[in-house]
């Protein structure tokens, strides 16, 4: 189970300026919990963990195993919070090394259209020449120009390589699930698809089909993750006390340094592998508070290679800054 310290903030802030916190927090999870705040058309992530059906993830690891059986690659195609979250998993749980290793029980995953370089696309398309590749495309709308673009380029590349029939069954569509460009698309192709909730945010959607097919292709367990996700889920709940709901503990200590004149706050880890966990992490609270004016600003560092840049700025520098140390 996840575990919050906050001693350190102590030589900053008070003990009592975060239990003071206590009421405020339990009326904001309130107002999540009864719709009543905005963007409350957005909510399905809150309960999003326990609302999974065994059903859906039996059609996910199915999904799944039809990749890994005919795939020696598969392409994830999307940008934002189309990949990096299940980026984020995957690359924190995957050996390091493991595309270079000769013999691979699971296929290669690689992202495209999380861009618009040329070179990149190019060596992309060079590289799977020959290969047995399929495509997991990840757009609401389908006209996402990056997403467009790469994903145009592939489905070209895979019918060409491996046959209509084939590339069919190797391309998988993740969108909306009655309009825009890609569902006409896998609509008319036949592709096996799975919906984008209309009440998920992109940067939220790491346990939906978005997220988890991509994880179960790589072959991690997705029913394992979805059970953690529950108990999180739980753990801070809106009849959890404030002394014991990290969620809430955690953003109070947050607020009260925003208003000490910390507006930076940095994700701080010790591994490379939890590099794109910092990135899905700056796209999660960028995207949530930077609005009206105002917001912590979200940065990370993959230490102890940073410290040899931006350890001198971290310590000596305007003390506007906060860290939180990513320890697993």
């Amino acid at each position: 189970m996840i575990s919050i310290n906050i001693e350190k903030t102590f030589g900053f802030i008070s003990k009592e300026s975060i239990s003071a916190y206590a009421a405020k927090t339990k009326a904001a999870r309130e107002a999540l919990e009864n719709g009543t705040g905005k963007g409350s058309d957005f909510l399905g992530w809150l309960h999003l963990p326990s609302s999974i059906s065994k059903e859906h993830l039996a059609d996910l690891k199915a999904t799944a195993k039809t990749l890994r059986d005919n795939c020696d690659v598969v392409i994830v195609a999307g940008i934002g919070g189309s990949y990096l979250g299940a980026r984020a998993v995957i690359e924190s749980l995957s050996n390091s090394f493991i595309g270079l290793q000769e013999k691979k029980n699971d296929p290669v995953i690689i992202y495209a259209g999380h861009n618009i370089s040329e070179d990149y696309l190019y060596e992309l398309t060079t590289f799977l020449k020959d290969k047995k590749f399929g495509v997991i495309n990840i757009s609401k709308s389908g006209t996402t120009t990056e997403t467009a673009l790469a994903f145009r380029l592939l489905k070209k590349q895979c019918e060409d390589q491996r046959g209509k029939e084939t590339a069919r069954k190797v391309i998988v569509a993740i969108t909306d699930a009655k309009k825009g460009a890609a569902r006409v698309t896998a609509d008319k192709e036949g592709y096996k698809s799975f919906i984008i909730p209309d009440n998920v945010g992109g940067r939220f959607s790491v346990l939906t089909p978005v997220g988890l097919l991509p994880i179960a292709v790589a072959g991690f367990d997705i029913e394992k993750l979805v059970e953690g996700a529950r108990e999180i889920e739980t753990a801070s709940g809106v009849n959890i006390p404030f002394e014991k709901n990290l969620a809430a503990i955690y953003a109070a200590t947050r607020n009260e340094l925003y208003k000490q004149g910390k507006k930076i706050e940095i994700l701080v880890n010790f591994n490379p592998k939890f590099h794109y966990v910092s990135e899905w992490w700056k796209q999660l609270y960028g995207e949530s508070e930077g609005k009206e004016n105002k917001g912590i600003f979200p940065a990370s560092v993959d230490f102890s290679t940073d410290l040899h840049s931006m350890g001198q700025w971290i310590q000596e520098g305007e003390r506007s800054i906060y860290e939180t140390v990513l320890s697993v």
